[in-house]
């Protein structure tokens, strides 16, 4: 009876989770993937028919997804109905400036610029000490071509760029287009009272700081009287300007500085008078663009425009940027990178590969990004808006709801030692608080199935769901005698499993799951979950083997082969794609399954074990780095680096995975719950006297599933970036269910 149960739940959540893309479709645009065909299908990119001609990108930052939402002026409505759009990822090698988020774009990898830089300069502009070409003359050596832009911090970018822990060539992306003998023209600013500013300079720049040709001073510019600070953007000027551009030009780069202006003047104005001169504002962008998409041949010419800054309305930035692709080789449809593998996302550093792409120069492995496809499609900004509100909730709930989540955990796990030494009674009243605990993973998963509401909504379905787990378990413990460890512990593997297998559509909407705005990974398995996954795994099958007392090797078999299946799904590329986490899983379930077979450790097996680990990644690593180019995971492009970098790329990776673990060991909350979960178990090995060798005795396979969830958290906080983080969240199946088992022997 009690496995007919538990066969029937398993059963249960394996449908809710792999229907949760058609369940979620009325609620939840972020969990429903507009993915019909898949990314290979997809195309090698955004491509025309025949012999490409130029690509046009119109920077206008501090556009706002608010725009989007309240509706667009004719001619900006008509091409992001007809063109591929998406959310663009805004970081950077720093903060999200203006200067940082341009030098990035122009970078094709996370880069910084210097705060101060007013960009570029006409190479004949009159300076202070006399013409900019003079100037840059003096700080590079390098005479610049008459007709050129010069931008005079370049110097100080290579700098800046080099103290980073990863690869980064300002002006690459003009680089590498001057060098298959395309020019480079940018067009525009967003001077205003406190002086210029180019930073258009910096999106088409060469390594050295030059463009081809251009104009970004006051011929760009004009007085205006009744606009903040007095200054707008010519229209005209640029239109006649890219008009007269040579034919050679590939590559134009345009900066609209109105709504940058408009920015610097917020703090003066009412809001009501800002958000005016904003409408305003947009309207003339918007005939703007249109007289440029006429003067264009959209069958040979991409336009891209782009809010490299995200909007801002003085109260509440928005955290990614809409990005739209019109003409030719583009088409109707989203956005999607494989990068991001997220339909109608795509990253900053994107950019400069479909723009090589384009026009058929081959990207670097320099890039982090890679060429964006379009999945055709009929879209419209409201999806692509509702999307962004969903991410924007989770990203919101989430430091509110896991700080919450690690607190509880905390103040549980002090009230059990206080329990426990001070032999009080009443120590049953905690044991569900424990199940609770390793519910909650479990309750964030299914939650992106229950309808989107703000912050205390999310908060109220965690805990309702998060009951009726716990709620459950304790039923059919009592009722039918199922393991409430057992149940609790499959059920979450098996949603994990089965979310990963069709692709993480919930991973994509938990609060413990994957995170657009922070960009720390958009696919797979990440290291929250991963950590789940490694130590509801051990603990559940350890606790389903002690529950086979009659058929104990069929569940030892079994254990074994679905350890192997987990392992391969968190390493295959097409799945998990998580070095780190095939590493942690490797060594934890080949911990718990020598123990649970008997093996006796030695110097010699440890040593073939890891051998046998470290060949396995290495395997991986050269399958993924083989694999076509575009289709590769981080873990491929990672190898791909190493080759082409050799062991400074190797150190640069090892010494910025080992600063983000030391930096989010001194600022994240899991940090705390793992300390405390680790100090806790250390002190039950030798308080109360007899307590861990009585369970240990009465659970001998559950014992070892515990052990390696301490070996698996060990090997996840070492071979993780965000080691700190994965380490914790297989502790949440380490020190709860240890706790429980020591307060039930002690009431024995």
């Amino acid at each position: 009876m009690a496995g007919r149960i538990l066969l029937s739940v398993l059963l249960a959540v394996t449908i809710a989770v792999w229907m949760a893309p058609d369940r979620a479709a009325a609620w939840s645009p972020a969990v429903r993937e507009v993915f019909p065909a898949g990314l290979e299908e997809a195309g090698s990119g955004i491509r025309p028919p025949g012999r490409p001609g130029r690509v046009v990108i119109v920077s206008v930052d501090y556009l706002q997804i608010k725009d989007l939402e309240e509706g667009l002026p004719p001619r900006l409505s008509g091409l992001f109905a007809g063109g591929a759009v998406a959310l663009m990822n805004v970081n950077t090698g720093g903060s999200v400036t203006p200067e940082n988020t341009h030098a990035t774009i122009g970078s094709g990898s996370h880069a910084v610029a210097p705060a101060s830089s007013p960009g570029g300069f006409g190479a004949g502009e009159r300076l202070a000490g006399g013409t900019a070409a003079e100037e840059f003359r003096l700080r590079t050596g390098r005479t610049p071509p008459e007709g050129s832009l010069v931008y005079l911090d370049i110097a100080r970018a290579h700098s800046m760029n080099k103290k980073l822990h990863h690869p980064v060539v300002p002006g690459a992306l003009g680089k590498i287009v001057r060098e298959a003998g395309c020019r480079t023209a940018a067009l525009g600013n967003s001077d205003g009272p406190r002086g210029p500013k180019r930073k258009v300079v910096s999106m088409v720049m060469d390594e050295w700081g030059m463009v081809d040709t251009g104009s970004v001073g006051e011929d760009v510019v004009m007085p205006e009287k009744g606009f903040p600070g007095g200054l707008v953007t010519d229209y005209g000027a640029i239109l006649e300007k890219f008009t007269t551009l040579p034919p050679d030009v590939r590559l134009a780069a345009v900066e609209l500085g109105d709504l940058s202006r408009l920015q610097e003047a917020r703090e003066y104005m009412t809001g009501d008078q800002w958000q005016a001169w904003r409408k305003k504002t947009i309207l003339r962008m918007d005939s703007f663009l249109g007289s440029l998409v006429d003067r264009m041949d959209t069958e040979k010419d991409l336009l891209v425009l782009i809010s490299p800054t995200p909007g801002d309305d003085g109260e509440k930035r928005d955290r990614m940027s809409p990005v739209l692709m019109f003409g030719a080789g583009a088409g109707k449809g989203l956005l999607v990178s494989p990068a991001t593998r997220r339909p109608g996302i795509i990253m900053n550093t994107d950019i400069a590969p479909t723009v090589l792409n384009f026009l058929g120069i081959p990207v670097p492995d320099l890039f982090t990004g890679r060429p964006a496809r379009v999945i055709k499609g009929t879209f419209d900004t409201g999806e692509l808006t509702g999307m962004f509100r969903v991410l924007e909730l989770t990203y919101e709930a989430r430091p509110y709801l896991q700080k919450g989540y690690v607190l509880f955990q905390i103040v549980l796990l002090a009230a059990s030692v206080g329990f426990i030494f001070l032999r009080k009674r009443g120590k049953e009243i905690l044991k569900p608080f424990f199940l609770a605990v390793m519910a909650v993973p479990l309750a964030y998963l299914l939650i992106p199935l229950l309808p989107v509401g703000g912050i205390p909504v999310y908060a109220v379905e965690l805990l309702a769901v998060t009951s009726a787990i716990t709620v459950i378990a304790i039923v059919l413990h009592k009722k039918r005698g199922v393991d409430p460890f057992l149940l609790i512990c499959l059920s979450t593997a098996a949603a994990i499993t089965v979310d990963l297998a069709a692709g993480s559509p919930l991973q994509k909407a938990s609060v413990m799951g994957f995170d657009p705005i922070v960009g720390a990974r958009f696919y797979g398995l990440g290291n929250e979950y991963m950590g789940v996954l490694i130590g509801s795994s051990l603990v559940g099958t350890t606790a389903l083997i002690t529950a086979a007392e009659k058929r104990r090797r069929v569940a030892v078999a079994v254990t074994g082969v679905f350890y192997l299946a987990i392992l391969v799904l968190i390493a295959a590329p097409q799945a998990g794609a998580n070095a780190g986490g095939t590493i942690a899983a490797a060594a934890a379930f080949l911990v718990t399954f020598l123990l649970v077979c008997g093996v006796r450790f030695t110097a010699t097996l440890f040593l073939a074990a890891a051998a046998g680990v470290a060949l396995l990644v290495a395997a991986l690593a050269a399958y993924d780095a083989g694999r076509a180019d575009g289709w590769q995971s981080h873990i491929g492009r990672t190898t791909a680096l190493i080759s082409a970098g050799g062991l400074d790329q190797l150190a640069g990776i090892i010494v910025r995975k080992s600063e983000m673990n030391i930096k989010l060991f001194r600022y994240t909350v899991w940090s705390r719950v793992l300390l405390a979960s680790l100090g806790i178990l250390a002190l039950l090995f030798y308080r109360p006297a007899g307590v861990m060798e009585g369970i240990k005795n009465r659970y001998p396979y559950l014992f070892m599933g515990l052990a390696g969830v301490v070996a698996g958290s060990l090997a996840a906080f070492v071979f993780n970036d965000s080691g700190v983080v994965a380490a914790a969240t297989v502790m949440i199946f380490g020190a709860p269910p240890l706790i429980y088992l020591v307060l039930e022997q002690l009431e024995a």
